[in-house]
């Protein structure tokens, strides 16, 4: 028979976490996101383009995956958990990893061939330059350093 030694911090703060998630949630109802964590993004439009920034801190670009499909733009990601040592215990958990997928409509129509994504300290910067028609094949960018 093996014990398990009960910690009440680990629950409160495992309970408190999820608490914050759903509050952070409802609190803007526009936002959807599916998975464990929702990354912050902006999107700005200039004459020639859409630009969507999102911060995605800790995440490795090999673990980031960019998508056009049907004039949406889909960014999708892992933030892996670390690894602690073994002697370590928490005291407190904010920062949240796990698995994230965002779609966002595009306004207008782009020129996916030209479309880029780049990625550096943190921050993925998707520019989707403006075109003639509207995107009707899957399209994957390759986000570059």
């Amino acid at each position: 028979m093996t014990l398990n030694r009960w910690d009440p911090l680990k629950d409160l703060l495992n309970f408190q976490e999820k608490l914050h998630r759903m509050v952070h949630h409802q609190a803007d109802p526009r936002v959807k996101c599916e998975g464990y964590w929702c990354p912050v993004v902006d999107i700005l439009e200039t004459p020639d383009a859409y630009i969507f920034r999102a911060e995605l801190p800790g995440v490795g670009r090999e673990n980031i995956s960019v998508e056009l499909r049907n004039n949406q733009l889909i960014l999708a990601g892992q933030r892996p958990i670390e690894p602690d040592p073994q002697f370590a215990a928490y005291h407190r958990i904010e920062r949240v990893h796990g698995y994230f997928e965002r779609s966002f409509s595009i306004p207008g129509n782009v020129d996916a061939d030209s479309a880029q994504a780049k990625y550096v300290d943190g921050v993925l910067e998707v520019t989707l330059p403006k075109g003639d028609e509207e995107v009707e094949r899957n399209i994957h960018i390759v986000c570059l350093g």
